[in-house]
């Protein structure tokens, strides 16, 4: 029973992939890229489903059990996404028939054996990736609440700076102040917020694309204190991050040295 359900899921799983990639046939390398890592995710997680072990009667062997849980939420997220290919094509008869077609191609198998073939790569690296990531402390969720918190930094200083920006632009546009210069603060409006922020972010990052310029001398000089925050912010921040040792690191390096100098 078990057994047969997973391979239902399974060949759901390759139905939706066959999909996918006569959906996306036009660009196959974004959707390769894409399709690898979920159909990855997708396996692991259904081949997970019958994976908890409840014991037999002697008490010390254990037979498969199904995690209810677990197989209610693979078939929702199966049904979710084919509720989403069969929205892209518009309609089931047009999926049906789009698929029939593209099959009979050989792009259609060129494409089936790259995904197939990028696969069994992708799987041995997957865990390359995550025995390095257990050495070096990769897998530390402290290290990454610390980097996700030096993020919520930098967000927060380019937010503060694009309030600054759209405050000037909306006070500045039309007005006959004088610092304001007749209204040219900036080369193009920003009393969005949006496009306030767009460059509030370019400029915390001196990526300067040169679309938006800062024309009058208030404009420039807050965008020049800007760039300096910015300079010292994110070099600050990712030495923090990028300094940061995990205590089960530090607690090996401590005994290995201790093994090397008994005295």
């Amino acid at each position: 029973m078990i057994a047969g359900t997973l391979a239902l899921l399974h060949v759901w799983r390759v139905i939706l992939l066959c999909a996918a990639i006569t959906h996306e046939r036009a660009h196959p390398a974004l959707a390769l890229l894409m399709l690898v890592p979920l159909n990855h995710l997708l396996y692991k997680f259904t081949a997970s489903v019958h994976r908890s072990d409840r014991p037999l009667a002697t008490g010390r062997d254990t037979l498969p059990s199904p995690d209810l849980g677990r197989a209610g939420l693979v078939v929702a997220i199966h049904l979710f996404a084919s509720i989403t290919v069969v929205w892209w094509y518009g309609s089931l008869g047009a999926l049906r028939a789009e698929v029939r077609t593209f099959s009979g191609t050989w792009e259609f198998w060129a494409l089936v054996v790259t995904l197939v073939g990028l696969d069994l790569v992708y799987r041995p690296l997957v865990r390359a990736l995550r025995r390095l990531g257990g050495a070096t402390g990769l897998l530390d969720s402290r290290l990454w609440s610390a980097l996700f918190l030096a993020i919520a930094v930098w967000i927060w200083c380019a937010g503060v700076f694009a309030a600054l920006y759209q405050q000037i632009s909306l006070y500045c546009d039309g007005s006959r102040a004088e610092w304001c210069e007749g209204g040219q603060v900036f080369s193009q409006s920003l009393a969005g917020f949006v496009d306030a922020a767009y460059f509030s972010t370019i400029t915390l990052s001196t990526t300067g694309y040169g679309d938006i310029l800062p024309l009058s001398d208030v404009a420039r000089a807050l965008v020049s204190v800007e760039i300096i925050i910015g300079f010292g912010l994110l070099g600050f921040l990712l030495s923090r991050v990028a300094g940061y040792v995990s205590p089960t690191t530090a607690e090996r390096q401590g005994a290995e040295d201790t093994e090397e100098d008994p005295g």
